[in-house]
């Protein structure tokens, strides 16, 4: 293979994933939109009425599989940071983008807004210590991703900092994918899920120094180091356009007989069955919609790409600021559902633009809110 098509390959990779990753980030957003207005199954600050029944299969279906392609993605490009930088520039890098704005959101944002709504006379720094480790996770909010990311990336970095050369070796003697690594991957989580669920259900939250919902740390754990063994292994260029489609028809089709394999099966297993099968379903789904379809970046798409990760951050103020101004407004909930989620993309990837510019011209590309 020459040089040419090499390049080719890594621009279209790149390209593809970056589009999954806009995909990821609106899908995000509308998960959160959604939660004023259907059975969140946690805690959400704004409640409004009618609820559409609709949603609690919007939520399970985007909890199966949308996280926990975030930590692939995260896996895979952790890997290659590693290859092109220095041990030290790294281990800084990440502790300021990833640890900074959980500190500045934790201290400055969502424990002040909690304390305002508990109207808590009690010390704010004590009030805080019982936000964290009481009622997660209030206190990181959804930037409990970045917390579990920190330290799957802190981790990643003593296994291959330790085992440099033992890993480099395993790893090598992989040559290329194979069509049932899926389907192994699928009867070890399983169990693992039940395993675990026995003890922590769906929705129930604990704090391990940082906030963790036990139930999907199974599958975030892992689809991160699988991220990291497809990154190294190049295995996302080798993968067969059948192959992907056969798993995405697999996944996608679990879902139509979502109530069948319920009525059928002890609630936990059915659970992990379904949400395992569809979480490979949508992420060959996705790989192969964006990579085999050969889908371009335009415009807004590639505004948002760069700009993913700000949203990611500031988004979750837009859409219950959003919230909080419709519930004066007699408006169909379907209606404003999807007002929340257009307008939060748009709103989100503006302020993250206009940050971007104001930190470009005073020459701080390096601080920790520009993303790129």
């Amino acid at each position: 293979m020459n040089s040419n098509t090499n390049s080719n390959i890594s621009q279209n990779r790149i390209v593809y994933l970056d589009l999954i990753k806009v995909f990821l980030t609106c899908m995000v957003i509308a998960h959160h939109a959604g939660q004023a207005y259907g059975d969140t199954g946690g805690t959400w600050v704004v409640s409004d009425y009618p609820k559409l029944s609709y949603l609690n299969t919007f939520f399970f279906f985007n909890a199966s599989y949308m996280m926990g392609l975030f930590f692939f993605i995260s896996g895979y490009f952790t890997q290659i940071s590693l290859n092109h930088k220095k041990i030290k520039g790294y281990i800084k890098d990440r502790f300021i983008k990833l640890g900074f704005p959980i500190l500045i959101f934790g201290l400055f944002i969502f424990g002040p807004i909690h304390y305002f709504i508990d109207s808590s006379k009690s010390n704010y720094f004590y009030y805080l210590i019982d936000l964290h480790f009481n009622r997660a996770p209030l206190s990181f909010g959804h930037l409990w991703f970045l917390g579990l990311l920190l330290f799957l990336t802190t981790l990643h970095l003593i296994i291959y900092i330790s085992s440099k050369k033992n890993i480099k070796s395993k790893y090598s003697s992989i040559k290329s994918f194979k069509f049932y690594y899926p389907l192994l991957y699928v009867l070890f989580l399983i169990p693992i899920n039940v395993l675990v669920r026995n003890w922590y259900p769906v929705d129930k939250w604990i704090t391990i120094l940082i906030p963790l919902e036990p139930a999907h740390l199974p599958q975030y754990l892992s689809m991160f180091f699988i991220g990291v063994i497809f990154s190294k292994n190049k295995w996302l260029d080798s993968i067969k356009p059948n192959i992907a489609l056969i798993y995405s028809f697999i996944g996608l089709s679990i879902l139509l007989f979502r109530n069948f394999i319920n009525n059928n099966m002890q609630l936990l297993w059915a659970e992990s069955v379904i949400e395992s099968l569809t979480c490979i379903g949508m992420c060959f789904g996705l790989f192969s919609l964006f990579k085999y379809s050969n889908c371009k970046m335009c415009k807004l798409t590639e505004l948002i790409s760069k700009n993913s990760y700000n949203i990611y951050i500031i988004h979750l103020l837009v859409v219950v600021i959003i919230q909080l101004i419709l519930l004066n407004f007699t408006i169909n909930t379907n209606i404003k559902f999807i007002l929340v989620t257009i307008l939060t993309i748009i709103f989100s990837t503006l302020i993250s633009q206009v940050i971007k510019n104001i930190l470009a011209k005073k020459s701080l590309l390096s601080h920790p809110f520009s993303f790129r």
